[in-house]
């Protein structure tokens, strides 16, 4: 496997398992404790060295170009993080800011009296996001968790000062991961989860750290906000296709706590701040496993001749939970054993023609497969076209004349809670003449606005019916036409009261639209 198709696979398993601690996802959970993210502070020294990084895009951005030079600006933004419970300073906190709509990100790390400074900002809108190893990671301006913060505009050559966050202890959880023996597991993947509404569905979304059981079974997931979570144990088998051969076909499927493979018989977990659970322990499920061969072919029929076969185990809601790789052989063929019952989501990452998505390639190659034990021989996962969306931007009458068309990105999102490899396969960008021409998976798809700076989107119509809220079929070998993206700069607000069965206002609920 190439150095490239081995860091995709990285890529996958920390995904899948990383923090989800953007804090963008709201929360539906009733009766949420506040943070308080603010702290006496004292005004920065000047005279401090910070460290500045550059950091890919956000997801669903294509990356910089490697030869585009790092944005260098007259602003700065300079603050202190201290911990929440007792002011006292944090060193070496990573501070970062994030220009979605300028495709900036950069880092700085705290001194030892908990300051930092962000300098050489070009002009905009940033998210600031602090965090520091077992305390909860927050953005500014934000008091509940998993709400979003507050975004900072600053103007070129202005310097923000006390922009100050305090974090909060976070929560530990811990406990020992065991075999059906009772015998201790090392080396098992633990990942926390949570409910989210995503795309009007309620999904099971990893949420937090991840922790890795030693040689005794513990683990520890640590700076957890409070909430409601769903913990999962994952072993990754390791054994040959001579092992496979010779009918050694034991593993264990993904376990939720206490120790059922279905997600919906998972215990809840209530977490406090800074609570320390202890004694969540897991019995891992046993399980058959299956292998999986087959064939790989384009949508011309023929076969695709080298690359990687990704297969993503998802949690039924749509997110991964794990991932392993096969290489497809020069004749089109694969096998890819050790594979836990579950459902998953084959995928061509690399070979000719297929880098992967988002990468505007002209085909790609998934399948759907759900793993129950027995050996899935004979399969044939074959390649579709893309779809290619032509239209333009209608843009408001007001203010039109400021806005660049370049500056518009359309990006497309799945009907499906689908995991994130799924939805369009190229961002499109906008002609000086405001048409467009946009690459789309085969599949029910609705059209979006990218992280446009101070546009938002008022309707999608096809040939004069609005498809906005229903979204558009694209069938395979299937070009549409006729698309208009009405955009406007007038934000919409939604607002009103929440009431308990009694009439009485009930506090401290969020609201999801």
């Amino acid at each position: 496997m190439t150095a490239l198709n081995t860091s995709l696979l990285a890529l996958l398993l920390a995904t899948t398992a990383a923090s989800s601690a953007e804090l963008h996802a709201q929360s539906v959970e009733p009766k949420a404790q506040r943070l308080e993210p603010k702290a006496q502070v004292l005004v920065a020294d000047a005279a401090q060295v910070i460290s500045i990084q550059q950091f890919p895009a956000a997801p669903g951005f294509p990356p910089p170009r490697r030869d585009s030079p790092l944005k260098v600006g007259t602003a700065r933004i300079r603050g202190r993080v201290v911990a929440a419970d007792t002011g006292e300073p944090l060193r070496k906190a990573q501070v970062r800011a994030m220009s979605p709509e300028l495709r900036e990100s950069r880092l700085a790390t705290t001194d030892r009296e908990g300051f930092y400074e962000v300098a050489e900002l070009p002009a905009g809108r940033y998210q600031l996001m602090a965090s520091k190893g077992s305390f909860v990671q927050l953005q500014y301006g934000q008091t509940r968790p998993f709400e979003p913060g507050k975004p900072l505009e600053i103007a070129d050559g202005q310097t923000l000062e006390h922009v100050d966050f305090g974090l909060p202890r976070g929560a530990v959880i811990t406990g020992r991961v065991v075999d059906e023996f009772g015998e201790p597991v090392s080396d098992v993947m633990v990942t926390v989860s949570r409910y989210q509404f995503m795309q009007g569905r309620r999904q099971l979304m990893p949420a937090g750290r991840f922790g890795t059981t030693n040689d005794i079974g513990e683990y520890r997931v640590f700076g957890l906000p409070p909430g409601q979570y769903y913990l999962s144990a994952t072993l990754r088998t390791s054994a040959s296709l001579d092992a496979i051969a010779a009918g050694d076909r034991t593993g264990y499927a993904a376990t939720y706590y206490p120790g059922t493979p279905n997600p919906s018989e998972a215990q809840r977990i209530n977490v406090e701040l800074g609570q320390l659970l202890s004694g969540i322990d897991v019995t891992l499920a046993p399980a058959r496993l299956a292998r999986i061969s087959g064939s790989v072919v384009d949508a011309d029929g023929k076969p695709v001749t080298g690359g990687v076969l990704m297969l993503m185990q998802t949690n039924g809601g749509g997110f991964f939970t794990g991932a392993s790789a096969g290489q497809i052989k020069p004749d089109g063929t694969f096998t890819i054993v050790n594979v836990a019952p579950g459902e998953y989501v084959l995928r061509v990452m690399g070979g000719p023609g297929f880098p992967g998505p988002g990468s505007g390639a002209a085909e790609s190659i998934s399948a759907n497969v759900t793993v129950a034990g027995d050996d899935i021989n004979g399969l044939r996962v074959t390649g579709v076209r893309a779809s290619t969306v032509t239209g333009r931007i209608i843009l408001p009458q007001a203010g039109s004349n400021a806005i660049r068309p370049s500056s518009i990105q359309l990006v497309t999102v799945s009907a499906q809670v689908t995991p994130i490899m799924n939805g369009g396969v190229g961002g499109g960008r906008v002609a000086d003449d405001l048409s467009f021409t946009l690459k789309v998976e085969p599949g029910h798809q609705f059209i979006r606005l990218g992280q446009t700076q101070d546009l938002m989107l008022k309707a999608v119509r096809v040939n004069g019916e609005d498809v906005t809220d229903s979204g558009i079929v694209f069938r395979p070998n299937e070009d549409v036409g006729g698309v208009e993206v009405e955009v406007t700069t007038q934000h919409s607000e939604l607002s009103g009261t929440v009431s308990d069965a009694r009439g009485q206002v009930a506090k401290d609920y969020s609201v999801v639209v």
